[in-house]
C-alpha cells in the first residue's frame, strides 16, 4: 500500500465527521495507514473528544480497545494492517464492521494534477494502487488534458514501475528490458496478484508475444527470456514441425509459466528476439554472445539442438547452414551436375541471408567463392579450344575468376567439415585447372614456335608500342607495372580499383582488352625487361630504364626535353606518401609518360604462407596516393605486369631446375612439363630451348609461398588494363563489367556485348528470414550517382524474353503521365523495358554489377540510370524500384497495383 495512502488530519476529521453524522453516539473510527504519520493526540468534534492510537499489531488494537470502554472518550485506530488480517472479533467492533482508508482516485489526482479518471482505471483498482506504492522521485508526469485516461495511467507503470522505456510493452520492448535485472527485481517484489493482473493486461496492450515474456518473468525465468525467444526461432522454425520439434515445443512450456505455445505466437516471439539480438550484436557483443550460449544450453535441455540451422539468428544457426551449404558444394564439385550446383546456391543463399552473415564476412566470401568455383565446373567446357588465342581469350575471361576464387579456399574454415568440404571444391578444381593447363601449354608451344606473332596475347615487348605510345598522343599516360601480377590478383584490384574512381576502358573495334603474354621463361629477368625495353630481351633495373627512355615509339609521343621516366621500389620512398620526384613526374602534365615497377606481388611469393592477402588498392603501399595524383594530372593509367605465378599448394620439388618453374632441356619433359624451343624463349643463360612446368603440382626451387617461370596460364598471361578518370580518348570506350555469368550465380544468363558503342556522355559514378541477397555481388562497385539515362542504351533484351506485363506497364496511362513528370531526364522506353527484363529474369533482385552486365552498361554509369528510372516507376512515391546497398530491388506486385496492371500472369 502507497504511503500516499496514509491520512493526514483533515481526511480523518472528514471520515469521523461522517460517521458522526450517521450515528452521533459512535465512540471509534478505524482507519488504515501503510505508515505513521505525525497527527495530534486528539480530536474534538460535535462536542466530543477523540484520541488517537497508531496500532501496528492486532494486540494494540485489542488493548485501545479496552481502554475506550473504561475511558469517556472515543478513540479513532490508525493500522497498517488489512482488515482480512485483523481477527472477526476486532472487526465487529468497528462502524460498519469495516476498516475505513483514504480515498486512492483523490491521491492519484493530485499525482497526475488531474481533476477527473477514466471510468476504465477506476475499474482497475489494483493499478491505480500499482501507481501510489511507485511514485518516482520526481512524481508522474501530469494528464494531459487534466484527465487521467487509462492509457496513462498504464504507460507510466510500464515506464516508472517496471523501468520499461517510453512505455512500450510489446514483446521486443519487454525482452530488452529483462535483460537488466534491476527490471525483473522490481517485478519480482510485487504481490503475486499485481504480476498476475500485469502479465494479463501486457497480453492485451503487447501481444501473446509480450504475454509469453512477462510468463517467463513471473516463472522467475526471465534472465533467459530472450533465450527462449531465440530457441522459439528453432522450435517453431517449421510450418510443417517433425516429431522432434512438436516434443521440444512442449518441453518449452514450463519456460514461459507453464502455458502451451502457440506456434505462430513462437514465432512472433523468436522475430522480437531476433531483433533484439540484432542490436546487442551491433552495440554489446559480450551480452550478444551470453544469449546465444545460453540459447545453446536451453536448446540442449529442450532437445532441439539439432535443428539450430532453422535459427535465422544465432551463429549456431549460421555454422549449422554453413556446414550444410558447404557440405552441398562439395557433393557439386565431385558431380559436377547443374542440378547439383543449383541446390547448392540455395544453401548458399541461405546462409548468406543469416543475421550472423555481417559478422562472418570473410567466412561469407570463401563460402561465396565455393560457390563460383561450382558453378564454373557445372558449366563444362562449353566448346574445344583450337588455337592459343582461344586459350587465351578464355582464360582472361574465366580463368583468371577461378584461379582468385582457388585461392581464396586457401583460408579454409574454422570448421573442420567445412574446411574438408573446401577441400574437396579445391581438388574438384585442380583436377580441370590442370587439364585446361595442359592444353594450354600445347598451344603455347605451336604459338611461340611460330614467333608468338598477333596481338591475342599480345607479347609483353608489345605492349608500349601498341597500348601506351597510342595512348600517350591524346593524353598523358601511366604505365604502372606490378612484379608478378597474374589475372587471378588483377580481378580483386580491379575491383578496388573502381572505389577510388577509375573505370576500366576497351577498344571500340570490338578487339576486347588486351592479354599480354610473359616472354619465356616467365621470369623479372627476361619478362620485365623486354616489357619496359620494347623488344625481346634481359636485364637489370639500369638496362629497364634506359630501354623505356629511348623506346622510339615513347619518345615520339613524348614533348620535348621531357622523355618517358621509369620508377622502380627505391625511388618510391619507404613511407605511404610517394617520393618527390615521382610525386612531381605523375603531377607533371608535361611529363607524357611515366612508368612505375611496384615489387609488392612478387615480394609476397617469398613472404609468409599464413597470410590471406585480398589484394585491394588498400592492400599496396602507395598505389592510392599514385592512382589520387594520376587522376589530379589527368592521366590515363596502364595496369600490367611482367608476368603471372602460381601458388604453392602441395607442390612436388623436382630436381635439376634453373629456375622456380623452369629447367634447362638436357632431358626429355616428363609428366606435368612442356618442352619451349625458339620463338620467344630467352633463358638467362642465353639458352633458346627450357623445359618449363605446366601443372601447378611442379617445382624446382625450394619451398615458398609462390612460384613463376613456368608454362600455366597463370604465370604466361598478364592482364593489359586501360583505366580513366574522365572522359575515354578516341578509340576507347568504357568497358562493361568483366565477370562471367557462374560468377553472379547465373548460369545461363547470355553474356554482355562484346562491342559495346560509345556511351552518349560521360558520368560519374548495391526483416524477415530470409534476408534474401544476390551472394556473387562484386565486393567493391563504383559508388555515385549521376544522372546518366544514356547509362543503359547498350541494353539488349532477347525477343520474347520480357514478360508481358513490361508491355503492358509501357502502354499504361500512368506509365506515359510519369514520363511526362520525369521531364527530359526520363529514360527512353527500351531501356525501361531492358531494365524491368533483368529484374524479372532474377526474382526481382539483381546486384548492380549483374544489372550493368546484362544492360550491357559500366557499373559506373548504372547509378544515374537507376536513378532516372526511379523517378519514373516510383508511381505516388511508392517503393517500386528501390537500390537495397548492392543490390537493385524491383517489387513486381506493387508495380501491378500502382500501375492498375492486375495480379500476375
Amino acid at each position: 500500500m502507497s504511503p500516499l495512502l496514509a491520512p493526514d488530519r483533515a481526511e480523518i476529521e472528514r471520515a469521523l465527521e461522517d460517521l458522526l453524522r450517521r450515528d452521533a453516539g459512535a465512540r471509534v473510527l478505524a482507519m488504515r495507514s501503510p505508515v505513521k504519520r505525525t497527527w495530534p493526540e486528539t480530536i474534538e468534534l460535535r462536542g466530543k473528544r477523540f484520541r488517537i492510537a497508531w496500532c501496528p499489531s492486532e494486540l494494540e488494537m485489542r488493548e485501545r480497545l479496552n481502554e475506550m470502554e473504561a475511558d469517556a472518550d472515543g478513540m479513532i485506530l490508525l493500522t497498517p494492517l488489512d482488515a482480512a488480517a485483523l481477527a472477526g472479533d476486532i472487526v465487529a467492533r468497528f462502524p460498519r464492521a469495516r476498516l475505513e482508508q483514504t480515498d486512492r482516485w483523490s491521491a492519484l489526482r493530485s499525482l497526475f494534477k488531474a481533476h477527473a479518471v477514466d471510468p476504465r482505471l477506476a475499474a482497475q483498482r489494483w493499478l491505480a494502487d500499482l501507481l501510489l506504492a511507485h511514485v518516482p522521485a520526481d512524481g508522474y508526469r501530469p494528464a494531459s488534458g487534466g484527465v487521467l485516461d487509462l492509457d496513462t495511467a498504464w504507460r507510466a507503470a510500464l515506464e516508472e514501475v517496471l523501468g520499461l522505456p517510453e512505455g512500450r510493452g510489446d514483446a521486443a520492448a519487454l525482452l530488452t528490458w529483462t535483460l537488466d535485472p534491476v527490471g525483473l527485481d522490481r517485478l519480482a517484489r510485487l504481490p503475486p496478484d499485481v504480476r498476475q493482473a500485469l502479465a494479463g493486461r501486457l497480453g492485451m496492450e503487447g501481444g501473446p508475444a509480450a504475454a509469453l515474456v512477462l510468463g517467463a518473468a513471473v516463472a522467475g525465468r526471465g534472465g533467459d527470456a530472450l533465450a527462449i525467444a531465440l530457441a522459439c526461432g528453432v522450435v517453431f522454425g517449421e510450418a510443417a514441425p517433425r516429431v522432434e520439434l512438436r516434443d521440444a515445443a512442449v518441453r518449452l512450456e514450463p519456460l514461459v509459466g507453464g502455458v502451451p505455445i502457440d506456434p505462430d505466437v513462437g514465432r512472433s516471439l523468436a522475430e522480437a528476439g531476433r531483433r533484439v539480438l540484432d542490436r546487442l550484436a551491433r552495440d554489446n557483443p559480450g551480452a550478444s554472445r551470453a544469449a546465444e550460449a545460453r540459447t545453446a544450453a536451453i536448446l540442449s535441455d529442450v532437445r532441439a539442438e539439432a535443428a539450430a540451422g532453422l535459427s535465422p539468428a544465432l551463429q549456431l544457426g549460421f555454422d549449422a547452414r554453413l556446414r550444410e551449404a558447404a557440405d552441398a558444394l562439395g557433393r557439386a564439385a565431385e558431380t559436377g551436375q547443374a542440378d547439383d550446383a543449383g541446390a547448392a546456391w540455395d544453401r548458399v543463399r541461405e546462409v548468406v541471408g543469416h543475421d550472423r552473415a555481417g559478422d562472418n564476412a570473410a567466412r561469407i566470401g570463401r563460402l561465396t567463392m565455393a560457390a563460383r568455383i561450382v558453378g564454373w565446373l557445372a558449366r563444362g567446357r562449353q566448346r574445344a579450344v583450337r588455337t592459343f588465342a582461344e586459350a587465351a581469350a578464355g582464360y582472361a575471361q574465366e580463368g583468371g575468376f577461378v584461379d582468385r576464387a582457388r585461392q581464396a579456399l586457401r583460408g579454409g574454415d574454422q570448421l573442420p567439415d567445412v574446411a574438408a568440404a573446401y577441400s574437396r571444391v579445391a581438388k574438384a578444381a585442380a583436377a580441370q585447372r590442370d587439364a585446361e593447363n595442359q592444353s594450354f601449354a600445347t598451344l603455347l608451344k605451336g604459338w611461340n614456335q611460330g614467333g608468338g606473332h598477333g596481338d591475342v596475347p599480345l607479347p609483353v615487348e608489345r605492349v608500349l608500342e601498341v597500348v601506351v605510345a597510342p595512348l600517350a598522343r591524346e593524353k598523358p599516360v601511366l604505365l604502372l607495372v606490378f612484379d608478378g601480377l597474374s589475372f587471378a590478383v588483377w580481378r580483386h584490384l580491379a575491383e578496388t580499383v573502381g572505389r577510388l574512381g577509375w573505370s576500366e576502358l576497351t577498344p571500340t573495334d570490338g578487339r576486347g582488352a588486351f592479354i599480354g603474354a610473359a616472354a619465356l621463361p616467365s621470369v623479372t629477368e627476361i619478362s620485365r625487361a623486354s616489357l619496359l625495353g620494347g623488344r625481346l630481351t634481359r636485364g637489370d633495373q639500369a638496362a629497364e630504364r634506359a630501354g623505356f627512355a629511348g623506346l622510339p615509339s615513347l619518345v615520339a609521343a613524348s614533348r620535348a626535353g621531357k622523355p618517358p621516366r621509369l620508377f622502380h621500389k627505391a625511388d618510391l620512398a619507404s613511407g605511404p606518401e610517394l617520393g618527390v620526384d615521382v610525386q612531381a613526374a605523375v603531377a607533371d602534365y608535361q611529363q607524357r609518360i611515366v612508368g612505375i615497377v611496384h615489387n609488392a606481388v612478387d615480394a609476397q611469393l617469398s613472404g609468409s604462407d599464413q597470410l590471406e592477402i585480398t589484394w585491394s588498392a588498400d592492400d599496396f603501399r602507395q598505389v592510392s596516393a599514385i592512382l589520387h595524383t594520376a587522376r589530379q594530372a589527368g592521366r590515363i593509367v596502364v595496369v600490367t605486369g611482367d608476368h603471372g605465378h602460381v601458388l604453392d599448394e602441395g607442390t612436388v620439388q623436382m630436381p635439376g631446375g634453373a629456375g622456380d618453374r623452369w629447367r634447362s632441356a638436357g632431358t626429355a619433359p616428363g609428366d606435368g612439363e612442356v618442352a619451349l624451343a625458339g620463338g620467344r624463349v630467352l633463358a638467362p643463360g642465353g639458352a633458346t630451348t627450357i623445359v618449363a612446368a605446366w601443372s601447378e603440382r611442379l617445382r624446382f626451387a625450394a619451398r615458398r609461398g609462390g612460384y613463376h617461370g613456368g608454362a600455366a596460364p597463370q604465370e604466361v598471361l598478364v592482364p593489359v588494363a586501360v583505366l580513366s578518370s574522365g572522359d575515354p580518348p578516341s578509340g576507347w570506350t568504357e568497358a562493361p563489367p568483366a565477370e562471367p555469368a557462374w560468377w553472379r550465380g547465373a548460369e545461363g544468363e547470355p553474356s554482355p556485348p562484346r562491342k559495346p558503342e560509345v556511351a552518349s556522355t560521360p558520368a560519374g559514378r548495391r526483416k524477415s528470414e530470409p534476408r534474401q541477397v544476390d551472394l556473387f555481388v562484386s565486393e567493391a562497385d563504383g559508388r555515385g550517382g549521376a544522372s546518366d539515362t544514356g547509362a543503359a542504351s547498350q541494353a539488349r533484351v532477347p525477343t520474347g524474353s520480357a514478360p508481358p506485363w513490361i508491355e503492358a506497364l509501357l502502354r499504361s496511362e500512368s506509365y506515359a503521365a510519369q514520363r511526362i513528370l520525369a521531364g527530359r531526364g526520363a529514360p527512353p522506353d527500351d531501356q525501361i523495358r531492358a531494365l524491368l527484363a533483368a529484374l524479372a529474369a532474377r526474382g526481382g533482385r539483381i546486384t548492380r554489377a549483374g544489372l550493368a552486365q546484362a544492360l550491357g552498361t559500366p557499373v559506373l554509369r548504372l547509378a544515374g540510370f537507376v536513378s532516372a528510372a526511379r523517378r519514373v516507376l516510383n508511381l505516388d512515391q511508392a517503393q517500386i524500384l528501390v537500390v537495397d546497398g548492392e543490390d537493385v530491388v524491383l517489387d513486381e506486385a506493387l508495380l501491378r497495383v500502382q500501375f492498375e496492371l492486375g495480379g500476375r500472369r
